[in-house]
C-alpha cells in the first residue's frame, strides 16, 4: 500500500502534534533509549531480555593447618648465687619468677616440653611452671635440667591459647666451686 506525499505529511503532523500533548512518563525515562527502541520495533521481546542474564559460579576451599606457636617474655636471664647459709653449710639458691611462657595451638592432645643444651652441668637449674591461665594445660612438678634430655613441662594442651609464669631456681654445692654456665633452653609444643 502506497501513501501519497500529502498522506505522509498528514501522518507526520498527526504524530508530532500527538507527542506534544503527551505527558512525560517517569517509567519511560528509566528505560534506556536503545532498549525502548528495540522493544517498540519488535526486535527484542521481553523474554529475550530475560535470557541475557549471565551468572558465574566459584568453588572456594578453606584449609586450616595446625598452628603451634610458643614464646617467652625474656630472651636472656642471669641468676647469681652470692649468699650462703653458714650454719647449714650450703649456698642459698637464686630464684627468679619474672619469666613468662606464652603458647597457642589449634591442635589436639599437645604438650609443652623443655630441653637444655647443657648435657653435663656443674650447677643445678630447675624450672617450674606456675599460675597457668584457665584450662590451657596441666602443670607438672618442678623439673631439673641436669642433662640434655627433653622433659615434659605442661601437658593436656588442646585448642587453646595459654600463659604461665616460669620460676627459675639456680643452686649449687660447695664442692662445685666457682664458675659460670650458660644454658640454651628450648620450649616446644609437640604431640602429647
Amino acid at each position: 500500500m502506497r501513501c501519497s506525499r500529502a498522506g505522509r505529511m498528514l501522518a507526520r503532523d498527526f504524530i508530532t502534534e500527538g507527542m506534544k500533548t503527551m505527558k512525560p512518563n517517569p517509567i519511560l525515562k528509566r528505560i534506556p533509549a536503545v532498549l525502548l527502541l528495540a522493544l517498540l520495533l519488535g526486535v527484542m521481546s521481553p523474554r529475550t531480555i530475560e535470557a541475557q542474564v549471565v551468572s558465574a559460579r566459584q568453588i572456594i576451599t578453606l584449609e586450616v593447618h595446625e598452628l603451634n606457636v610458643i614464646d617467652v617474655n625474656m630472651e636472656a636471664l642471669t641468676l647469681t648465687i652470692h649468699e650462703a647459709d653458714v650454719r647449714a653449710g650450703v649456698p642459698l639458691p637464686a630464684i627468679n619468677s619474672d619469666g613468662a611462657l606464652f603458647w597457642m595451638t589449634n591442635g589436639e592432645n599437645k604438650k609443652i616440653t623443655v630441653a637444655s643444651n647443657n648435657a653435663a652441668p656443674r650447677f643445678t637449674l630447675k624450672l617450674l611452671a606456675v599460675d597457668i591461665q584457665q584450662s590451657a594445660g596441666v602443670l607438672l612438678p618442678e623439673i631439673s635440667l641436669n642433662d640434655a634430655q627433653t622433659k615434659d613441662f605442661i601437658v593436656g594442651v588442646s585448642r587453646t591459647t595459654g600463659r604461665c609464669q616460669i620460676r627459675y631456681t639456680a643452686s649449687t654445692q660447695i664442692s662445685a666451686g666457682v664458675g659460670r654456665e650458660t644454658y640454651i633452653i628450648t620450649y616446644t609444643i609437640t604431640g602429647g
